[in-house]
């Protein structure tokens, strides 16, 4: 099944990409950036640190760099889903973490249950890094819960398609999430059991089958959600042979791709990225129904004990180089002024390769999860696995 790889646009770049979210009109937040460097006494503290997040945003580097800028030990617990999180932070009574880094679009529903308190943006004395387009979006996609701020944005990455390059070449353009279901990729598919329904989705509302206004109709109620969902099902259903295995975190990737025999699958980024820039065959691209975009973020814990080193973890994130670092290590992307000039070449080139042409321009986001939405969903997922 091999197609013509187009060759990569080589002008698309994260600052460019940035640059032009601002120009969009994202949001404006006018302040003086400061320099790619930061006074270590700016950030130095003592004590721990209790971090629940990712097991990608704990890799050894991270820690080690926060470690020696601040003087401060970090006691790390991870989880692999956002629904996750908020169970275990739910489970204790939010106490025993002090930041917590759920996706930005979590936070109406973790909120229901106060699981986070309202920062207090005069302590975040590095907030002027934050790229503006990213500060102001994230009012909306959940940073903003009646009128406190509650979470602040760390990272950013997109679920799209990732596929075995010793087999199999796809074009930019024509490259879909419907490749994964042809006939011939029968047990050489990998996907997530909840996100898969909302590719699929966007596959069937692009080919007129299931009409969802690009998904977005699924958020607005649970009757229009139902509806859609009800139709994505049977599509699955229907063509479930074609799945070798379900991820769940970022460590399955590898396992599909080097293990299991997947040849194809709808992945996160920095899995992918990370595996291509070490040299193994697989590449990451965007379909032309656009590529899934989250946010991820940083939350302070309704009960953290310790409020200054939380305080200075986001201070330390904000700099260049803990974004550059961050984005080296996870193959994710900083939301961090400067981090992207102090990146590597294989990792700008990876950025790249993923998103040609306007696939930056046709970016799918995620918006913010109404409580009713989670629960729903996970019925449908449930009902998937079990078919």
């Amino acid at each position: 099944m091999k197609k013509t790889c187009q060759k990569e646009n080589s002008t698309i770049t994260r600052r460019s990409f940035i640059k032009k979210s601002a120009a969009m009109g994202l949001g404006v937040y006018a302040t003086a950036s400061m320099g790619p460097w930061f006074i270590k006494d700016a950030l130095s503290s003592s004590g721990k640190l209790n971090l629940f997040t990712w097991p990608d945003y704990s890799k050894p580097e991270v820690i080690a760099a926060f470690e020696k800028a601040t003087g401060i030990k970090v006691k790390v617990t991870n989880y692999s889903s956002n629904q996750e999180c908020m169970n275990k932070l739910r489970a204790a009574r939010a106490k025993g973490f002090d930041i917590a880094q759920p996706s930005l679009t979590e936070y109406k529903l973790h909120m229901e249950f106060e699981l986070y308190q309202a920062m207090d943006e005069s302590k975040i004395t590095n907030l002027n890094n934050l790229e503006p387009s990213f500060y102001e979006s994230s009012k909306e996609q959940g940073g903003v819960i009646r009128g406190q701020r509650v979470g602040l944005p760390y990272d950013w990455g997109t679920e799209a398609i990732a596929f075995n390059t010793d087999e199999l070449d796809f074009k930019y353009g024509e490259l879909s999430y419907g490749d994964m279901w042809k006939p011939e990729l029968v047990q050489k598919v990998t996907c997530r059991p909840h996100s898969v329904f909302i590719g699929a989705g966007l596959y069937l509302d692009a080919i007129g089958k299931v009409p969802s206004n690009r998904m977005f109709d699924t958020y607005k109620d649970e009757t229009k959600m139902r509806k859609v969902y009800d139709e994505i099902l049977k599509f699955l259903i229907a063509h479930k042979k074609n799945i070798k295995m379900f991820w769940n975190n970022a460590q399955d990737h590898q396992l599909a791709f080097l293990q299991n025999g997947c040849l194809i699958g709808q992945t996160w980024d920095g899995p992918i990225l990370t595996m291509k820039k070490e040299g193994k065959p697989v590449t990451y691209m965007a379909p032309k129904e656009g590529a899934m975009t989250w946010v991820d973020s940083m939350g302070i814990v309704k009960n953290a004990e310790n409020l200054e080193q939380a305080y200075a973890w986001i201070n330390w994130a904000y700099t260049a180089e803990a974004g550059a670092i961050m984005a080296k290590t996870t193959g994710y992307n900083s939301v961090v002024k400067g981090a992207a000039d102090l990146l590597d070449e294989k990792t700008k080139q990876g950025f790249k390769e993923a998103y040609p042409g306007d696939a930056l321009e046709k970016l799918w986001w995620y918006v913010s999860e109404e409580p009713w939405f989670v629960p729903a969903r996970t019925e449908y997922r449930d009902k998937f696995q079990a078919a």
